[in-house]
């Protein structure tokens, strides 16, 4: 993972509140996957996971992160390919 991914996993645990393994992050290669191990965590942990509501926090967080357009941000996006992260 590049420094960018770092970065936004970090920004996703802390904004979540939850942990994301390294062995996990490494295989979250779309915006889909990522958004689907945050709503199956929160209802692991018993908390709202919403999908929408987490795919926009998601959404704020990656374009923030990595200064990508809202639109450019959807499930089938990669984070190398499509809004490259290093």
């Amino acid at each position: 993972m590049g420094l960018d991914t770092v970065e936004l996993v970090m920004a996703v645990e802390q904004h979540f509140d939850i942990a994301i393994p390294d062995h996990i992050a490494e295989r979250l290669f779309t915006v889909g996957a990522l958004h689907a191990f945050v709503v199956s965590e929160l209802e692991r942990l018993e908390r709202d996971a919403n999908p929408a509501i987490v795919f926009a926090d998601l959404r704020d967080l990656i374009v923030e992160h990595l200064r990508v357009k809202p639109e450019e941000v959807t499930m089938e996006a990669r984070f190398v390919q499509d809004l490259r992260a290093d």
